[in-house]
């Protein structure tokens, strides 16, 4: 079995590539810090399952979208920082066969990799219990918010923090992404929040994605 790993952060690929050998049996791997690397690894090499990183340069819901165009067959698993409903129903929605989160345990990444190569698709329960909440966090934020009036609130730091949060990054991730405290990132939050009159980090994440936040460089 061939697998390829997508992630821009050599030190995850070279650590999940370690976890797959000694987890699985008869594994091939292959690794790749960019994304606009993955066609022509597709080309050279027969790949049985992907597992994607999704905001990196060259990648992100585009490249998922584009694999699904030529490689329907190709299962995809996809590893993420974020916990974000909208991010998960956008990927279920182009097609991925799993969606795991970089803080779970091995056990269900490999769980995601079996099933997604018997064909079945793969959501860990436990991230799919606030979708329903999430339409009715989606309804309650200004559908016409646009970049230019949320910038004349905010601070340009808090700006950055929105960009993570968009992205859904815990306040430990943002810390450690901006170089700085969990409590700064934490007073930050609940100013940008008050200043957007938002009632939560929900619906900043949510308004995040309408301003196209998440799509732009930062994190992972």
């Amino acid at each position: 079995m061939r697998i390829l790993i997508v992630d821009d952060h050599a030190f995850v690929c070279a650590g999940l590539k370690a976890t797959l050998i000694g987890q699985l049996d008869d594994v091939q791997v292959t690794t790749t810090v960019r994304g606009g690397d993955v066609l022509s690894i597709l080309a050279d090499q027969q790949i049985d399952l992907a597992i994607l990183d999704l905001f990196m340069p060259d990648g992100g819901f585009g490249l998922i979208g584009l694999l699904r165009d030529r490689y329907p067959r190709l299962p995809l698993v996809v590893l993420s920082a974020s916990e974000n409903p909208i991010h998960i129903r956008k990927c279920l929605g182009l097609g991925v066969t799993g969606f795991v989160t970089k803080s779970a345990p091995k056990e269900v990444l490999l769980e995601a990799i079996s099933k997604a190569l018997d064909g079945e698709q793969y959501v860990p329960r436990y991230l799919t219990k606030s979708m329903p909440e999430m339409g009715r966090a989606i309804d309650e934020v200004d559908p016409g918010v646009n970049i230019d009036s949320v910038s004349e609130l905010i601070t340009g730091r808090q700006m950055d923090i929105l960009r993570c949060v968009s992205r859904g990054c815990s306040n430990k991730h943002i810390a450690r992404e901006l170089d700085l405290s969990e409590n700064t990132v934490k007073v930050h939050v609940s100013a940008m929040l008050k200043s957007l009159g938002l009632s939560n980090r929900t619906q900043a994440g949510i308004l995040g994605q309408r301003l196209g936040l998440a799509e732009s460089s930062g994190l992972n």
